[in-house]
């Protein structure tokens, strides 16, 4: 296979993390303590019992008992806040019966041995503490943090599969080790897009089981409806893999949710998402249902003349897209902010009045990449105690993104 993720920002989230290897098995104590732990509530803070200086958000569904096996999700947020994936997405591992865990402890900027060891410590919460079906855990993460849980994954193994929300592979030349079911989320806003749809197609190429979820948001974890998605996903391929009874009624659930949303393409005429729809109901229902119907549909969508002229469109703003991010990288220190200022304006001009929502959609992730551009440079100049630079890059990011820098300088 020959995946290797090229963009221009990966650097910034997690050059750390690439050497992480193998989880060590240390503790700090010869025993686990036996604890109590209410069903069907979010716990904010859970102490590992071997590793009693790491702790995490947990929810247990109502229906968990310990004398059968539950599928688990382990979640990274690239801000430590376990509680918050945990939190937003309980009703749905209620639904469908999984454990959750959110790290309180891992974050964007951490060394690769402390990122390395808080992983060690939450898989060995799995194997010693909760009813966990080892064949079926699975990590998911949002920005720096999906970084983390595709490192596991590709690198570092032990799962069924990732769920990346708002970012794709960390920055390497290593080819991955492990094949993971994988599945992208992405919003239309999000500057990381882009990366994703690449990834997606990459991992095509090398015959990986993956799908691509892309919706109407912003750079987040995405709402529970889309998240939903995910859920059906390590469904299906559990099923695919012989590892839970095939469930017919939830892939008939699935497919009508589908083909709701395909008619709601096919009235707006919007045909990359139409393309997007069939090809994911194709991904997520293959081998467990009939996709030839589905499959035709594909073929001629992709032979009309009109869904090849949308394609060449999306391609040439990709690709304007990325010189831009380039631009923006390259100029950050040696243009003024005066000259700053201006190119603000103009996406806020474009973003208001524009009457092409792909180009309105292109300026909000540029404003939103510009924003991470400006808080990871104030951090890194901070550090290098550039007093002139670290104001520079701080004076961008209070006119790109008010309301993150006032926090950011007020430590929050």
């Amino acid at each position: 296979m020959n995946i290797r993720v090229r963009n221009l920002f990966c650097y910034l989230f997690l050059i750390l993390f690439v050497g992480c290897g193998s989880r060590n098995n240390s503790t700090h104590g010869n025993s686990v303590a036996s604890v109590q732990v209410e069903k069907g509530k979010v716990i904010p803070n859970v102490t590992c019992a071997k590793f009693v200086n790491v702790s995490y958000a947990l929810y247990l569904p109502s229906n968990y008992t310990p004398a059968r096996r539950f599928p688990v999700i382990i979640a990274f947020d690239p801000a430590e806040s376990g509680s918050l994936p945990v939190s937003k997405y309980k009703e749905l591992a209620e639904k469908y019966g999984y454990i959750l865990m959110g790290s309180n402890d891992s974050r964007n900027g951490q060394d690769m041995n402390t990122s390395a060891y808080i992983i060690d410590a939450l898989f060995s919460e799995t194997s010693v503490r909760y009813a966990i079906d080892s064949t079926r855990i699975y990590v998911t993460g949002f920005s720096g943090g999906a970084r983390i849980a595709s490192l596991i994954g590709f690198f570092q193994g032990g799962v069924a599969g990732v769920i990346g929300c708002g970012a794709g592979l960390p920055a390497t030349n290593q080819q991955p080790r492990f094949t993971p079911d994988y599945i992208g989320i992405a919003g239309n806003a999000d500057f990381n897009m882009n990366e994703l749809i690449s990834l997606d197609r990459q991992l095509d190429q090398a015959k990986f089981t993956h799908a691509l979820i892309l919706f109407n948001g912003k750079h987040a974890w995405p709402p529970a409806d889309v998240m939903e998605n995910a859920f059906f996903w390590t469904e299906f391929c559990s099923m695919r893999n012989n590892l839970i009874p095939k469930n017919n009624a939830m892939i008939k659930e699935y497919s009508a949710l589908q083909e709701s949303a395909l008619k709601k393409d096919r009235e707006a005429g919007d045909l990359i998402s139409e393309h997007n729809h069939i090809l994911n109901l194709i991904r997520f229902i293959d081998g467990l249902a009939s996709t030839d119907d589905l499959r035709k549909n594909l073929t001629d969508l992709e032979n009309s003349p009109s869904y090849k002229t949308s394609l060449s469109q999306q391609e040439k703003l990709i690709g304007k897209e990325m010189k831009e991010q380039q631009a923006l990288n390259d100029n950050f220190f040696s243009k003024d902010l005066d000259w700053w200022n201006r190119k603000i304006s103009t996406y806020d001009v474009r973003i208001k009045t524009g009457k092409d929502s792909t180009d309105v959609r292109m300026c909000k992730r540029l404003k939103s990449y510009l924003s991470l551009v400006s808080y990871m440079s104030y951090v890194r100049m901070v550090s290098a105690k550039d007093s002139a630079a670290a104001n520079h890059a701080m004076a961008i990011y209070e006119a790109v993104d008010p309301e993150n820098a006032a926090k950011t300088k007020s430590g929050k």
